[in-house]
C-alpha cells in the first residue's frame, strides 16, 4: 500500500502548479501559502474529529518546528516561482529536493556516497540547468528566470527538510498529528510575514481562485497525510523516485490546460535530471 499512497500523492501534486497559478489571479504568493497552511490544518483536525479523536497537537518539539519553518519556505519559494514563471516551473523542487537529501545524507550522517550518487547529483543539476535556461540568451536568462530558479531552489531545500523530518517523527507521532502541527507552525510563519507584504489580494476573488486555494488546502491536508503513510513502508530513497512522476505529469497538465509550450530544452532537462534522481536513489546493483 505505501507505494499506491505515494503514487497517489503524486498524482494530485502533479495539479500544483495549475491551481496555483489559477489562485495567483486574487492571492499573493504569501496570501496562497498562509492559506494552504490554515486550510490544510482544518482539513486535518476535521478527520481527526471524524475518525473519533480528540485534536491534539504537538508544538513544543524541536523538529515540529523545523519541519514547520522548512515547509514554509517550501511553500513561499513554490508559490512565488510559479506565479511569476510557467505552471510546470514547480518540477525543479524535484531534483534539488534529491540532491539536498543526498548532502544531508554524507554530511550530517555520514553515509558513504557512492560514484554513481555523484554522477546523479551533477545529473540533476545540469538538468535544472536546461530546463530553466531554455534555450533563452543568457542575459535575459540571468535577469529573468534567475530569481525564479533561486525560488525554486529554496523551496526544494524546505520540502527535503520538511520530508526528513516527518520521516524522523513517524515513530513518535501519529500521523495526522504530526503534520497537523507542523501545517500550524507554517502558517504562523507565513501568517507572521503575511502583514509585512503590503498586499494579499491581487484582484478579485471570482470563483475558480477560491476553488483553486480550496483544493490546494485539500492537497496539503490529504498529500502530505499520503506521503506520512508511504513513508511507513517505503524507504526514503526509493519513495523519492517514486514522488518524482509527478514531474511528467505536471508537464502533461501544463500543455494541455494552460497551453504552455514544452520545448525540446525542457523534456531534456527533464530526461536528464529524472535520469539523476534514480542515479542518486538507486542503490548501485539494485534494478
Amino acid at each position: 500500500m505505501g507505494y499506491f499512497y505515494l503514487l497517489l500523492q503524486a498524482l494530485i501534486f502533479s495539479f500544483g502548479g495549475i491551481l496555483i497559478k489559477t489562485a495567483a489571479t486574487a492571492f499573493s504568493p504569501f496570501m496562497v501559502s498562509f492559506l494552504r497552511f490554515a486550510l490544510g490544518v482544518l482539513f486535518l483536525l476535521a478527520l481527526q474529529v471524524i475518525r473519533g479523536r480528540k485534536p491534539h497537537l504537538t508544538l513544543a518539539n524541536r523538529m515540529v518546528i523545523f519541519g514547520g519553518i522548512a515547509k514554509t519556505l517550501h511553500y513561499l519559494g513554490e508559490n512565488y516561482g510559479v506565479m511569476h514563471g510557467f505552471s510546470y516551473g514547480n518540477v525543479v523542487i524535484w531534483p534539488v529536493q534529491t540532491v539536498v537529501i543526498l548532502l544531508i545524507s554524507t554530511l550530517v550522517l555520514k553515509e558513504k556516497v557512492t560514484r554513481q550518487a555523484v554522477a546523479g547529483a551533477l545529473m540533476c543539476v545540469c538538468g535544472i540547468v536546461l530546463l530553466t535556461w531554455n534555450g533563452m540568451p543568457l542575459d535575459e536568462f540571468i535577469g529573468g528566470q534567475g530569481p525564479l530558479l533561486i525560488a525554486f531552489v529554496i523551496a526544494g531545500i524546505g520540502a527535503s527538510l520538511f520530508s526528513v523530518c516527518q520521516k524522523e517523527l513517524l515513530d513518535r507521532l501519529d500521523t495526522v498529528e504530526l503534520n497537523n502541527s507542523m501545517f500550524l507552525i507554517g502558517a504562523l510563519c507565513a501568517g507572521g510575514v503575511l502583514p509585512l507584504t503590503g498586499t494579499a489580494v491581487t484582484g478579485p476573488i471570482r470563483l475558480p481562485a477560491a476553488v483553486a486555494m480550496l483544493i490546494l488546502g485539500a492537497i496539503t491536508g490529504v498529500g502530505f497525510l499520503l506521503q506520512a503513510e508511504g513513508f511507513k513502508t517505503v524507504p526514503l530513497f526509493v519513495a523519492t523516485v517514486v514522488q518524482s512522476s509527478t514531474v511528467l505529469l505536471s508537464l502533461v497538465w501544463a500543455a494541455l490546460l494552460y497551453h504552455e509550450r514544452i520545448t525540446g530544452w525542457i523534456i531534456a532537462g527533464t530526461a536528464l535530471f529524472l535520469a539523476g534522481i534514480l542515479c542518486v536513489n538507486l542503490k548501485p546493483g539494485r534494478r
